[in-house]
């Protein structure tokens, strides 16, 4: 006999399991942080523990507990110190996933608790064999025998034994009304090839969960409706419930992920559960997105922010998978984008010289910015990509060979005479060649820098020369424009044929995406907002422009120029 109780769910979370006096099947669902067989069952009379160590060679006969030996092919056991076979012990370890027989000792029920991960793992069965399997089910209207396997053809109809505390296997011979049990493991024979592990399956991309660390934006959850039945699927995030332990070498908990969910044609909040039907052989993909600028980074550099996923049928199914990622780190890096100017002041209206009015036809142009470590931000007219190469070096371990004693890294240049003492990135007719991105639309010799900061609002005022070449007064060979003098010899001074002018620009962030797409990047890599400029010496009255701006965050390099 067993039951499982008070399941408390967090990325680490609580299986609490009753243990019968004598005989356990036991199923678990966490994976321990400590998951020596001494630590797991440590403080309670357990007398050995038991793990099928199934081979591809088929069990034709199920062995009940009482008749395991030690030592054998198909076993492993553990038994305490102190006992007297605690030297034939060959199983030192328990996972999740694992199906173990615990035999408990005395004359009353115990509680096994288990703190770890919540880790959903394939089944792998052996064909035309029995299997020791447990699954995924919850405590609410568990599934009856019959209904859970009706639509796995190499399990419908096959035999299955339930172990109870007395040693004997007991075979389900009415699987119309018993029900499967939470941490329940069973002895189910397979008659051919099978992967099933339930009639919902889940498949995600790593054994660990959603694991989206400091670089993952985006994870998918495939859920399949493998049963002859239409199920209703509920979705939902759960907070975390994290073991307050020193002793456990945990990252620090900065709280829970914020989440999106993309649906139809944008994304929205995962704030609240998700429910839909699944006809049978139904495939639903859900796209989750995490915001990382809903969770800043904490005081500690090691923290992370985690939840659960919790996924359940109307049938008995229930899967909890465990979502972890890193918060925003900073803005630096460099950043690309796009200005739309929509609208410009006129500057010969006497009346109202200032207020900007919609153009026909906006005008789009890039722009680049770059931040640095202490969230300076600086405009550029053009960036180079290169790399310093790794350096090898020799084996501590074997002088002979040669290892990677510092790893490469990519540097942004914006001094072109740097260029030559780095290596390109990308091939082009057999050479390695740099990456150059440039922002025609400004003059610049040199990174100006912006007042403010990045994703609240950037100001600054660039200086245009009247001798630059991109100045619109200047033309190379018009002789009215090339500030020379008849003869092509002299230099003119200002105001000749040319004058200086400022641009004075300002981007103002928004809070939210203007276009109200929800995108979940929004405000961490994706900023944007409202551009305005004010043009001062090109006409006798100023000239105001504006329209809206888009920036990407491209690279995470914090310097310029390597830092020289």
């Amino acid at each position: 006999m067993l039951s499982v109780t008070g399941l408390a769910w967090g990325e680490w979370g609580e299986q609490t399991i009753a243990l019968e006096p004598g005989w356990n099947a036991v199923f678990l669902e966490v994976q321990p942080p400590e998951n020596g067989c001494a630590a797991v069952f440590a403080g309670l009379p357990v007398e050995s523990v038991w793990y099928w160590n199934k081979r591809f060679e088929p069990t034709q006969f199920v062995q009940e507990p009482g008749n395991l030996v030690p030592k054998s092919p198909d076993w492993l056991a553990w038994f305490p110190e102190g006992s007297k076979d605690a030297f034939l012990t060959d199983l030192f370890a328990v996972n999740a996933g694992d199906c173990l027989l615990v035999q408990l000792g005395g004359d009353a029920r115990q509680t096994l608790t288990l703190e770890g991960r919540r880790e959903v793992r394939s089944l792998s069965w052996v064909p035309d064999s029995f299997n020791f399997v447990g699954f995924h089910v919850g405590t609410q209207a568990p599934p009856t025998f019959k209904r859970f396997f009706s639509n796995e053809k190499a399990l419908t109809g096959q035999t299955i034994f339930r172990t109870g505390a007395d040693g004997k296997n007991r075979q389900v011979l009415d699987p119309d009304s018993e029900t499967l049990r939470q941490g329940e493991a069973y002895w189910i024979y397979c008659k051919g090839a099978s992967d099933f592990s339930g009639p919902l399956k889940v498949e995600f991309p790593l054994r660990e969960g959603l694991v989206f660390g400091e670089l993952l934006r985006e994870q998918s959850l495939k859920l399949a409706n493998e049963s002859d039945e239409t199920r209703t699927v509920t979705v939902r995030l759960l907070p975390s419930s994290r073991p307050d332990k020193s002793d456990l070498s945990l990252p620090s908990l900065a709280g829970g992920v914020a989440l999106s969910y993309y649906s139809l044609v944008s994304w929205s909040k995962f704030d609240e559960p998700l429910t839909f039907e699944m006809p049978p052989g139904r495939v639903q993909e859900i796209q989750l997105a995490v915001r990382r600028r809903d969770m800043p980074q904490s005081g500690d550099p090691g923290a992370q922010y985690e939840s659960l996923l919790e996924v359940s049928d109307n049938k008995g199914m229930l899967y909890t998978i465990p979502v972890s990622a890193k918060g925003a780190v900073n803005y630096a890096g460099l950043w690309v984008g796009t200005v739309s100017l929509d609208a410009v002041s006129e500057a010969g209206n006497s009346f109202d010289p200032v207020t900007t009015k919609p153009v026909a036809q906006p005008f789009n142009f890039r722009i680049i910015v770059h931040v640095d470590a202490s969230n300076n931000a600086r405009i550029l007219q053009h960036v180079s990509l290169m790399q310093v190469q790794a350096k090898l070096g020799p084996s501590p371990d074997d002088p002979d060979v040669q290892i990677e004693t510092e790893p490469a890294r990519y540097v942004l240049l914006t001094n072109d005479d740097l260029i030559p003492e780095y290596e390109g990135v990308s091939l082009r007719d057999g050479k390695l060649v740099g990456r150059r991105i440039s922002a025609p639309a400004f003059s610049l010799t040199a990174p100006a820098a912006l007042s403010g900061q990045i994703n609240s609002q950037l100001t600054g005022t660039l200086q245009v020369d009247y001798k630059d070449p991109m100045n619109p007064f200047v033309h190379a060979f018009h002789p009215d424009h090339n500030n020379l003098d008849e003869r092509y010899e002299q230099q003119l001074p200002e105001g000749v044929e040319s004058y200086s002018f400022s641009r004075a620009i300002t981007l103002n962030f928004a809070e939210q995406d203007p276009e109200s797409l929800g995108l979940p990047e929004w405000g961490y890599e994706l900023v944007g907002g409202a551009y305005s400029e004010k043009l001062t010496g090109v006409h006798v009255r100023d000239i105001h422009m504006s329209g809206t701006f888009r920036l990407t965050k491209v690279m995470d390099v914090p310097v310029l120029n390597d830092g020289r």
